[in-house]
C-alpha cells in the first residue's frame, strides 16, 4: 500500500459528523413545517380514469392532495413532468400526493386515495423489444456509435476471432441517506429556499428557476452534507424535487418531502440493463487485429439516456480496426441514469473479461497480453495522451500481488474445499471538468476562508477545498474555515464524472495565490511591518508568518491583516476548461483479484484486491485511498451482489429494499491493497485527473477472471451467483 504522507490530512467535518452536529437536509429546521406523502401507480403501463381523494381529505391533519387534474401547471422540461396527465410510464410512478401536518397523517391519507385505472400493454424486459432498438442521440458525452479503419477485414485477416456476450443487470444506488427536499417560498412567491440532496446545486437552481419562471438569483439551493450520491441526487431527482417545491406553493406552507427506501429504487435512477455482443480479432502473438463492441441498454418510455458502455473500447488498447455502437430498448420501468462508472463499469465487464478469454485462448498471460496492446496515443480522438501511467499500474500491482507466482493451468490451486482463482483487468476513465468560481478570504484574525457553491458528498471535499487554500497561504488546515454546499456562494461544479476536484482545484488555487500576492504586497509597503521595503520576490508565507527568505524578519499573519487590512482580504478567481483539448486525458489503473470458490458450494468470497492506480496529482492520499477502496467496493457488488429484480408479468420490482437487494457488506470486504502511482501532468490545469469513479471499472471483470481461473467456468452474466460456480 502506498504509505501516508503529510497531505494526508483526515476530514475536517468528521468530528461534526460522528457527533451529529452535521446537518443533512432532511434536519433542517423549518417553522410550521408540513410533510407530503405520495401516491404511486400500481401498474406499469396505462391511464388513471378516476382518483378519489373525499376520503383522504377527510382524515385528520390532511391540508392537501394533488392530483394531474388539481396540480398548477408548470414549464415544459425534458424529464417526466409528475402529475401532469393520466398516462402511467412504470410501477411506482407518483400520481398524487398528500400534505399533512406530520408523516405519520400524510402516509395514512396517501393510502386512502383511489384510483382507478385502465391497463394497457407493456413492456417489462428489454428481452421483449429487441426488436425495437433505436440509436440515441449520444451515449453519455459521447459519439452513439463509432469506426475506424475496416473491422470486417481486420476480423477475416485474424489468426483468431472471438465472439461473446455479455450481461449486466439493472444496478440500483442506494445512498445511505435517502433523497428529501424542503421547500420555503418566500412570501412574495417571487422566490424560493429549497434545502434538498443535490448533487449538482447550481444545476438544480437553474432547472427550478426554468420550471417555476423565476430568476435565477430568486432561487436558493442548499445541500451542505451529502450521505452518498453516487449519480442518484443529479437528475433523474429532479422530478420530485420539483414535486415538493410545487407542494409548498400550492399549499403557501414549507413542506417537506422524503423518499422512502423502496421508492429510491423507482423514482432516483438507476443502472441501466445492458447486453453486450464483443468480436475480438487478433494474431497468433496477440495483437489485436479487430475490434467490435455492440451494445443494447434500457431506458424508459418517456426518457433516452444511453450509458457510454463501449466507449472504453474506442481508445483503451491498441488496434487499427474498431466499431463500437450503443442502441436503447424502451421499456415500461423507472428511468435510467448514471450510477458510479457509468458506462465504463459494465462495459469494462466485458472488454476485460474478452481480454482474458483471449489469453486463455492464445495461451498468453493476461497482463503480457495487455502489455503487447498497449496504445501509445489515443487512436480513436487521433490525439496524444496527456500522460498514462497504465503500464506502471500494471508493474506495481502485479509485483504487489505476487502474479508471477499465478499458475497458468485453470482449477490447479485448492484450499481444502476452496478452489483459488487469480484474475486482473485494466481501468481507465476519462478526465471531465467544468468551470468553477472559488473565493478564498482572509480575515483581521488569520482565518482563512474558502468559498466555493459545490458539494461534499461524502468524498473530502472539505477537506480538500481546505488544503487548497492552506498551503500557498502557509497557514495550518485549522485556521481554514470552508464552506460549499450553498449557490449563495462563487459557481462551482457539480459532483459527478469524477470532475468536481479538477474543476475547482484551479479556481482555489488561482485564488489563494492571488491572495498570497496581495498580502506580500502589503507587507513590503507597510511602513509598519518588519518587512517593509524587502524586494517582493524575498518574501513568502508559511507557518501562519509572513517571512524574509534573507535576514530574519518575519511578522504574524494576522497581525498584518488586523492592521493593514482590518476588513479582511479576499480574492476571487473563474476557471475554465479549454475549449478544444490538444491531448487525450484519462485516468488509468490496474486490478487484481483473488476468489475462494467452495467447490461444495459454488459460494465466491473475494479474498484480496490489489490495485494501482495513475490519476494525476494526488492531493490527499488518505481520502483518495478510501475513494478507490469505496469504488473497488461497488465493483464487488456489480460482481457478486447487486441485480434489481423485476417480476416481467406485472412489472414491479420485487425486491425494493434492502433485505432483498443485495449489496456487499462488512463480512464480504476482502483486504484491499491500493496503490497510487503519482503523475505530474503538465497538460491539466492542477493536474488532477479525478477518482470517484476508476475503482469501479475493471473491478467486476478481474474476479469474473479469478473465478474462471480457479473452476474453468466462464461466467459472462452478472452478478455470479452460486449456481454458476457448481
Amino acid at each position: 500500500m502506498t504509505p501516508l504522507d503529510d497531505r494526508s490530512a483526515p476530514r475536517i467535518e468528521a468530528g461534526l459528523k460522528v457527533t451529529g452536529a452535521a446537518r443533512y437536509a432532511a434536519e433542517t429546521p423549518v417553522a410550521g413545517l408540513l410533510h407530503a406523502a405520495l401516491v404511486v401507480a400500481p401498474i406499469p403501463s396505462g391511464r388513471m380514469l378516476t382518483i378519489e381523494t373525499a376520503r383522504a381529505r377527510a382524515l385528520p391533519g390532511v391540508v392537501d392532495v394533488l392530483t394531474h387534474e388539481t396540480a398548477p401547471r408548470l414549464q415544459e422540461g425534458a424529464f417526466l413532468m409528475l402529475l401532469r396527465e393520466p398516462v402511467v410510464h412504470f410501477v411506482g410512478q407518483p400520481v398524487a400526493v398528500v400534505v399533512a401536518d406530520t408523516p405519520a397523517y400524510a402516509r395514512r391519507a396517501a393510502a386512502a386515495v383511489d384510483v382507478t385505472y385502465e391497463e394497457l400493454p407493456a413492456v417489462t424486459s428489454v428481452g421483449q423489444a429487441l426488436d425495437r432498438a433505436y440509436a440515441p442521440r449520444t451515449a453519455g458525452r459521447t459519439a452513439t456509435d463509432s469506426r475506424r479503419g475496416d473491422p470486417d477485414r481486420g476480423l477475416a485477416e485474424a489468426d483468431l476471432v472471438l465472439e461473446r456476450r455479455y450481461t449486466t443487470p439493472t444496478n440500483n444506488h442506494h445512498p445511505l441517506e435517502p433523497q428529501v427536499v424542503i421547500a420555503q417560498w418566500d412570501a412574495d412567491g417571487a422566490g424560493v429556499t429549497v434545502n434538498t440532496t443535490s448533487q449538482a446545486i447550481f444545476a438544480h437552481r437553474k432547472a427550478i428557476a426554468d420550471c417555476f419562471g423565476l430568476q435565477a438569483e430568486r432561487v436558493r439551493v442548499v445541500s451542505k452534507y451529502l450521505g452518498g450520491g453516487f449519480g442518484a441526487k443529479g437528475g433523474a431527482w429532479f422530478p420530485c424535487l420539483v414535486l415538493g417545491i410545487m407542494v409548498a406553493r400550492q399549499v403557501c406552507r414549507p413542506v417537506k418531502l422524503e423518499l422512502t427506501r423502496a421508492q429510491m429504487f423507482t423514482l432516483v435512477g438507476r443502472r441501466q440493463e445492458t447486453i453486450q455482443q464483443l468480436k475480438l480479432g487478433a494474431s497468433r502473438d496477440g495483437r489485436l487485429t479487430a475490434i467490435v463492441h455492440d451494445t443494447i441498454g434500457q431506458t424508459s418510455t418517456y426518457g433516452d439516456y444511453a450509458d457510454p458502455v463501449a466507449t472504453l473500447t474506442r481508445m483503451l488498447y491498441a488496434c487499427p480496426n474498431v466499431a463500437t455502437t450503443h442502441r436503447l430498448v424502451r421499456v415500461n420501468a423507472p428511468q435510467t441514469n448514471p450510477a458510479r462508472a457509468p458506462g465504463e463499469g459494465p462495459g469494462s465487464f466485458a472488454l476485460e473479461s474478452g481480454l482474458d478469454e483471449l489469453a486463455h485462448e492464445l495461451g498468453i498471460d493476461p497482463v503480457e497480453l495487455r502489455l503487447r496492446n498497449f496504445a501509445d496515443h489515443d487512436q480513436h480522438a487521433g490525439l496524444p495522451w496527456s500522460s498514462n501511467g497504465l503500464r506502471s499500474c500494471y508493474r506495481v500491482a502485479a509485483r504487489s500481488f505476487g502474479w508471477d507466482r499465478r499458475p497458468r493451468e485453470i482449477g490447479t490451486t485448492r484450499d481444502g474445499r476452496h478452489r483459488i482463482g487469480w484474475g486482473m483487468a485494466s481501468a481507465c476513465y476519462p478526465v471531465y471538468r467544468m468551470a468553477s468560481e472559488a473565493a478564498v478570504r482572509i480575515e483581521p484574525d488569520g482565518t482563512v476562508r474558502v468559498r466555493c457553491g459545490t458539494q461534499d458528498m461524502g468524498s473530502g471535499t472539505y477537506t480538500v477545498l481546505g488544503q487548497l487554500a492552506a498551503a500557498p497561504l502557509g497557514v495550518p488546515l485549522g485556521r481554514v474555515v470552508v464552506e460549499l454546499g450553498d449557490t449563495d456562494l462563487p459557481e462551482g461544479p457539480y459532483s459527478g464524472g469524477s470532475m468536481a476536484t479538477a474543476s475547482f482545484t484551479p479556481a482555489v488555487e488561482a485564488a489563494a495565490r492571488s491572495l498570497r500576492r496581495r498580502l506580500i504586497e502589503l507587507a513590503v509597503g507597510d511602513p509598519n511591518s518588519p518587512l517593509h521595503g524587502i524586494a517582493a520576490e524575498h518574501v513568502t508565507i508559511d507557518d501562519g508568518h509572513v517571512r524574509s527568505t534573507v535576514g530574519n524578519r518575519s511578522e504574524a499573519l494576522a497581525d498584518l491583516v488586523a492592521r493593514a487590512a482590518p476588513d479582511g482580504l479576499e480574492a476571487f478567481a473563474h476557471a475554465v476548461p479549454e475549449a478544444t483539448p490538444r491531448f487525450s486525458s484519462f485516468g488509468y489503473g490496474a486490478v487484481f483479484a483473488e476468489v475462494r470458490v467452495d467447490a461444495d458450494l459454488g459460494e465466491v468470497r473475494v479474498a484480496r484486491l490489489t490495485a494501482a492506480y495513475a490519476t494525476g496529482r494526488i492531493l490527499n492520499p488518505l481520502l483518495a485511498r478510501s475513494q478507490f477502496i469505496g469504488g473497488l467496493v461497488w465493483g464487488i457488488g456489480m460482481a457478486l451482489h447487486e441485480a434489481t429484480v423485476m417480476d416481467e408479468r406485472g412489472g414491479r420490482i420485487v425486491n425494493d429494499n434492502l433485505a432483498d437487494y443485495l449489496i456487499p457488506v462488512h463480512a464480504d470486504m476482502p483486504r484491499f491493497d491500493v496503490h497510487i502511482v503519482e503523475e505530474d501532468d503538465p497538460h491539466l490545469a492542477g493536474g488532477i485527473k479525478g477518482i470517484g469513479m476508476i475503482g469501479t471499472v475493471g473491478t467486476a471483470a478481474a474476479i469474473a477472471n479469478a473465478v474462471f481461473h480457479a473452476t474453468g467456468r466462464r461466467v459472462r452474466n452478472l452478478p455470479i451467483r452460486v449456481e454458476d460456480c457448481l
